[in-house]
């Protein structure tokens, strides 16, 4: 059976399941920007089924295991017009059930963001899985959903996911051996960015990343890597044959060239990635020198150059300017703060153009421009 006609925004009713939670909420918010007829949210307690009967598009904003849970559970209850997406980390375990739905006329996709759900997502590149030949309706869910908070997207095949899911493992696998080691030497985090060079500061940055990461998500993703034996397996290959090089030069220096060949594809492109990392260390650097922090809850077009103004005005030489979308407060959401409208500004001053009687002007200008100070001159010092 299939869909006779196209339905319209204005005709249909979403249910965001899950909708309380860190990626759950910020989908209501996409939803509510669609000219949808009704954003309703199903959480535990409530009944699926009635979420399911009362709604066209439903968005499983839980992890694998219960999508598919909650799917078996209302199949006899999803009609052609259902449109289902989900929002979990691993998808090879429901692959199997989202083809069965796709057959049967359900329009069912699946997207992921490549960031923790509580990470402002501008920016941030969100795959959108199709399914078989009926996923365009849900296909465009995803994109609409994801397009309303500036995020990069990506369309995939559901199955070329495990893509995806084998770059995480061997991602959080690789950290954790290697924070396991620093452990087992006894140098905290914290010692080991205070000697790190600019190499070892950048690679340092994804193990401080994810050790603050929520346990429960990486847990996830490892343990049901469904290829984790193999590459494992291979992981502690590579290492051995790494630890019988360091015994030769000529042997070490020929494993190194081969690993340079082989990533260097399309040709240029570690000389890309060498630029855009040094872009980050040289960023990281001259904050480090000295820098303002500070946010804003009211962006607009032209609201940088305002906020730059008291800086020109004291003859400060900036020599850095990074911005990242702002994380809205409980507060905030009770006074009905626009989260889009939220903007963390880091911008470092080359330290011969500053003096503290400089700073405190520009800090009072900033204030008086609406600005909160979230740190002064202190965010990388040791």
């Amino acid at each position: 059976m299939t869909l006779e006609r196209e339905i319209p925004y204005s005709e249909r009713i979403l249910t965001v399941v899950g909708g309380d939670g860190a990626q759950g909420s910020k989908i209501v918010t996409a939803g509510r920007s669609l000219p949808y007829k009704e954003v309703r949210v199903c959480e535990k307690g409530d009944s699926f089924l009635d979420a399911v009967n009362l709604s066209t598009d439903l968005f499983l904003a839980v992890d694998n295991v219960l999508v598919v849970d909650l799917l078996e559970s209302a199949r006899d209850n999803l009609q052609p017009y259902h449109t289902i997406v989900d929002g979990a980390s691993v998808k090879l375990p429901f692959i199997p059930l989202y083809e069965d739905l796709d057959q049967e006329g359900k329009s069912v996709a699946s997207v992921h963001v490549g960031a923790t759900p509580d990470t402002p997502w501008g920016g941030i590149k969100t795959w959108v899985c199709v399914v078989g030949k009926n996923s365009g309706r849900a296909k465009q869910l995803g994109i609409d959903l994801f397009l309303s908070t500036n995020s990069f997207i990506i369309e995939i095949d559901i199955r070329d996911h495990g893509k995806i899911e084998v770059d995480q493992f061997l991602t959080f696998s690789g950290v954790h051996t290697m924070l396991a080691t620093l452990r087992e030497l006894g140098i905290p985090l914290a010692e080991f960015d205070k000697y790190a060079t600019l190499n070892a500061e950048l690679y340092g940055q994804p193990m401080e990343r994810t050790a603050g990461q929520s346990e429960k998500i990486q847990n996830e993703l490892l343990f049901n890597q469904s290829r984790k034996d193999e590459l494992m397996q291979v992981f502690e290959e590579q290492v051995r044959k790494l630890r019988q090089a360091l015994q030769n030069r000529d042997t070490l220096e020929e494993l190194i060239r081969e690993n340079v060949r082989f990533h260097n594809n399309p040709d240029g492109f570690l000389q890309a990635m060498f630029e855009k990392a040094g872009i980050i260390g040289a960023t990281n650097a001259n904050l480090r020198m000295f820098h303002f922090a500070f946010r804003i809850t009211n962006d607009q077009p032209g609201k940088l150059m305002e906020l730059l103004g008291p800086f020109k005005d004291e003859g400060a030489n900036l020599s850095a300017i990074l911005s990242k979308p702002g994380k809205i407060t409980e507060a905030e959401k009770l006074e009905g703060v626009d989260p889009d409208g939220i903007v963390d500004f880091y911008v470092g001053i080359k330290p011969k153009t500053i003096d503290p009687e400089k700073g405190r002007r520009i800090k009072e200008s900033l204030v008086e421009l609406g600005c909160e100070i979230r740190d002064f001159n202190g965010l990388y010092r040791q």
